[in-house]
Parts: structure tokens; C-alpha cells; sequence
């Protein structure tokens, strides 16, 4: 009988032990939550854009639902040995989407930020009022920032494609009531041309 008894116990001790591992376990996993969908669209957008002097552009949307965009990147070619630089600006925040200004030693990429959209990106056609996203109309002329080349830093000109400095990862509600400007810097003799946007919109 003292035997069964501390078999018993014994039994009792190692389901004890299991039953404590499996709830330590399952503690350690929080549960999953319901998290709602959120709709994100990669859009490529064509526009034909010569700027010989510095501008700013108003960048707004026609579209009656507010929608967040979410990255913003620019393709095009620097012509000149001039300055060239765009921003994103929201009263006193500028937020660098392209420069031309590069580190001696480093290449394009690394400088700009510059990476590939992955996945679906549907093209827009900019005609298409009713499917367009994003609307840029000139604004004004600006007054050129003033600017300087540091000892290891030079000006890279041609093509680019994507450019995204810090406008890789925003976050800026749009709507037919809010603008943003587009500004870009560019200096005497030099010519930025900018033909292509693609970018992110984020729909709650």
C-alpha cells in the first residue's frame, strides 16, 4: 500500500510539472490579437518637369477620403555641374527627397537611399483625373538656399532613379484640403529635370 501510495504521489508530481510547463508556456506567447486591415498602394506616376531655377510646387490630392502617404521617391536627370536638391515641406519641416551632393568615395545609392518598391506598383495615368492620386501644380519661384560643397563631398549629375533620402518612410495625411509644397533648389546653369514619382499610399 506505501508503495502504490508513492507511486501515486509520484505520478501526481510529474502531471503537476507538465500542467506548470504548458502554463508557463502558453504565458510566455501573448495571445493574438484582431488587428484591422490596412490597405497599402504602390503607385508610379509620370510627370514631366524641367526646372532651370529654383521653385515651389503644390503637391495635394483630389480624392475626398483621407489617405496617408507614406513614401515618396523621384526619378529624373541632373543637367549642369550646378546644386540640385528636392524637398517635401509641411510649414517649417523640409524633409530631403533627392541631392545631388554625395560623399566622396561613396556611390549614389548609399547617399540617396536610394531601393526599389517591391511587389505590385500600378501605374498611373496622370490625365486620368479620377485615378490620380497625387496632383503637382507650380507654385512660385523660390530663392535658392544657400549652400556649400564640404572638402569631401562632390556633385554627381545625370540619371536617377527612386531618389529617397528621408521620404523612404513618412507618414503625411493627404485629402482634397491639405497641401504640402514641393521645393526644389537649383542653382544657375544647372537644369533638374524630373519625369517620374512613385510612391506610397496607405488607405485605414
Amino acid at each position: 500500500m506505501e508503495e502504490q501510495s508513492k507511486k501515486k504521489i509520484h505520478q501526481i508530481e510529474i502531471i503537476a510539472a507538465v500542467v506548470l510547463l504548458l502554463v508557463s508556456i502558453a504565458s510566455f506567447f501573448p495571445k493574438p490579437g484582431i488587428t484591422g486591415y490596412v490597405s497599402i498602394e504602390s503607385k508610379k506616376q509620370k510627370i514631366d518637369l524641367t526646372i532651370a531655377n529654383s521653385q515651389s510646387y503644390i503637391l495635394t490630392t483630389r480624392s475626398q477620403e483621407p489617405m496617408y502617404l507614406t513614401s515618396l521617391k523621384l526619378s529624373g536627370e541632373v543637367i549642369g555641374d550646378g546644386i540640385a536638391k528636392a524637398y517635401i515641406s509641411a510649414k517649417d519641416q523640409k524633409i530631403l527627397i533627392y541631392s545631388n551632393v554625395i560623399k566622396k568615395g561613396k556611390g549614389l545609392d548609399t547617399v540617396t537611399g536610394m531601393s526599389k518598391i517591391t511587389g505590385n506598383v500600378v501605374e498611373v495615368d496622370a490625365k486620368d483625373e479620377a485615378g490620380e492620386d497625387l496632383v503637382i501644380e507650380h507654385l512660385e519661384n523660390i530663392e535658392l538656399e544657400s549652400q556649400k560643397i564640404a572638402k569631401d563631398e562632390l556633385l554627381s549629375k545625370g540619371n536617377f532613379e527612386d531618389a529617397c533620402v528621408d521620404s523612404c518612410f513618412i507618414e503625411m495625411l493627404l485629402n482634397k484640403d491639405i497641401a504640402y509644397q514641393l521645393l526644389f533648389y537649383v542653382e544657375e546653369g544647372t537644369i533638374l529635370n524630373i519625369n517620374e514619382i512613385v510612391y506610397t499610399i496607405r488607405k485605414d
